[in-house]
């Protein structure tokens, strides 16, 4: 990392390189935006060694001396602590000033309404990670978090996902819950610069970003499913009462062909408030 840039500040500050780091990096560059980035276990030189602790008892004291000044700080991870994500904005302000613009990145799995936007009901029961938590730190003192559903593109492929689903408990469950919320890496990346850019209308504010539609786990193992998955598929559908009721009469193909399967999360607030539309989707055989 070029010691200029640390003495000067950045744009942006990506805590925790990751997978959604190197979708933004690769557009930050496009745009000739600078950054700096950290990283756990750096593999790169450009990277920052650095890591939050995540023990309450740990947090007295966050270093941050090796952190440059950014506009704004995007927290990739989850934060389990809110003394710690406290520590760090505190330590981190301290040194540079209280206008830091905070961004958290978070998952839709909260979201609890059907259909469900941001302002929809949170069921802390399914955030079995704890990361609300920090997210509520984030938000009392003006920082804002993106709730991203499920994260694709690069390695990260939905066709590689249908294998888990093997057993017929798991598949019985794809068959009544068939929405699929995904957004790419590289709309996550456009949707971090637009908060950036334009943060007085995210200050504060929970986003729930999807990229607008939903898609049918039944087509997704029609499409990539083993022989033995789709035929336990097809069992369920036509023996099961609770799926025959839920599905209707017909073959997995007609099912599909039916429709039928809406957006549970609704995304149109984030796109139109930062006048943006989602560019990536999956296309499925």
């Amino acid at each position: 990392m070029d010691q200029q840039i640390i003495s000067s500040g950045v744009p942006i500050l990506i805590l925790g390189l990751g997978w959604t780091g190197h979708f933004l990096i690769e557009l930050l560059s496009q745009h000739h935006i600078a950054y700096a980035a950290t990283s756990r276990h750096p593999t790169t030189k450009d990277a920052i060694q650095w890591e939050l602790p995540q023990d309450n008892n740990n947090c007295t004291h966050v270093n941050v001396n090796n952190l440059p000044r950014a506009q704004t700080a995007l927290i990739t991870f989850p934060i389990i602590s809110s003394e710690c994500i406290t520590a760090l904005m505190n330590a981190y302000e301290s040194k540079y000033g209280s206008e830091t613009q905070w961004i958290l990145l978070s998952s839709t799995r909260p979201f609890s309404g059907n259909p469900s936007d941001r302002h929809g009901p949170i069921d802390s029961l399914k955030d079995t990670s704890g990361r609300m938590n920090g997210e509520a730190v984030i938000l009392k003192q003006g920082g804002t978090v993106l709730h991203l559903s499920g994260l694709w593109g690069g390695q990260r492929q939905p066709r590689n996902w249908v294998p888990r689903f093997a057993t017929q408990q798991a598949i019985r469950g794809k068959l009544l819950t068939r929405q699929l919320h995904l957004i790419h890496g590289k709309d996550v990346a456009r949707a971090i610069v637009a908060v950036h850019q334009q943060f007085n209308k995210a200050k504060g504010e929970r986003w729930v970003a999807t990229d607008g539609g939903c898609y049918d786990w039944i087509q997704l193992f029609l499409a990539w499913a083993s022989d033995e998955q789709i035929g336990i598929a097809r069992d369920l559908a036509e023996e099961d009462n609770i799926c025959r009721q839920a599905l209707g009469d017909g073959s997995l193909e007609d099912i599909v062909a039916r429709g039928g399967v809406r957006p549970r999360l609704d995304s149109r607030d984030f796109w139109d408030t930062f006048q943006l539309e989602p560019s990536e989707f999956l296309q499925i055989p």
